[in-house]
């Protein structure tokens, strides 16, 4: 069973979501003209400057099916690829990714301990969007090795903020010191 009339658009977006990093105000507000051949153009809302973009890197085939969207929706320039209402074209809300997730992660069986949803108050217990944003820092770093590369792709301004996502724990570190040829 679907928990969304749009399952097509909502895939996309967590898709997205997943692999561009980005935060979902920042992914709602995407707009055909920025999507590349193998990246997007996002707004950076963490910057001081309101007006800061950020190039991100994904797949070459979720650019195609995002500008295939937009085409066959008649998502013209200037207009969001993630709708919430055909009518007046506005971006989807923020609390309705929260609303999804809550409900695609009931339909599955995620469990997580609860933590309140700023946006309802409700006690949210299955994945959230931001996760999203957490996941995609961890594969990055995990793959690359390259903090820089992850400060770049999540449009940190300060190495400093990406170094959260360098934590690592003791089994791996123990398994990685036994390796090493001393």
């Amino acid at each position: 069973p679907t928990v969304s009339r749009h399952a097509d658009r909502d895939a996309l977006l967590l898709e997205l979501l997943w692999q561009s990093g980005g935060r979902v105000s920042e992914v709602v507000s995407l707009v055909p003209e920025r999507i590349g051949r193998t990246s997007v153009v996002i707004s950076n809302l963490k910057q001081k400057d309101r007006t800061a973009v950020k190039e991100v890197e994904i797949s070459e085939d979720l650019c195609a099916r995002l500008r295939q969207f937009a085409r066959s929706n008649h998502i013209g320039d200037g207009q969001f690829v993630f709708y919430a209402n055909r009518d007046s074209m506005r971006p989807l809300r923020r609390g309705y990714v929260w609303e999804l997730l809550q409900a695609l992660s009931k339909q599955v069986g995620i469990i997580k301990p609860g933590k309140r949803n700023r946006f309802s108050g409700k006690r949210y217990r299955g994945a959230y969007p931001h996760l999203f944003r957490h996941s995609n820092a961890m594969k990055l770093l995990e793959e690359t090795g390259d903090i820089d590369l992850v400060r770049q792709q999540l449009g940190h301004a300060s190495i400093r903020t990406t170094q959260v996502y360098a934590y690592t724990k003791k089994p791996k570190i123990r398994k990685e010191v036994a390796r090493i040829q001393w």
